[in-house]
């Protein structure tokens, strides 16, 4: 389950943006529901404010915000990379 504290964090590292996303990585490794059908976009966000327990999507919650944080960190790293390189 993600705790409070970790739903703030990830809300910012998100900016609001994310269930789509998590769709995508869900879809990319075939996980649906019990049905067989993909999940929706409703019950990603459950899951995400701890209204329901879902091992795979919170799983893919946790790849995604690793991918966000390595491509924020990767364009900070960039623009310091090309500042430096002004100077």
């Amino acid at each position: 389950m993600i705790t409070e504290e970790e739903q703030n964090q990830l809300r910012r590292l998100f900016d609001g943006h994310y269930s789509q996303d998590v769709l995508n990585i869900l879809n990319h490794q075939n996980i649906t529901n019990r049905n067989g059908e993909p999940h929706s976009s409703q019950y990603v966000r459950m899951v995400f404010q701890g209204v329901r327990q879902n091992a795979d999507i919170e799983k893919a919650i946790w790849q995604l915000a690793d991918k966000r944080k390595y491509g924020l960190e990767w364009h900070e790293t960039r623009k310091k990379r090309l500042f430096y390189n002004i100077n």
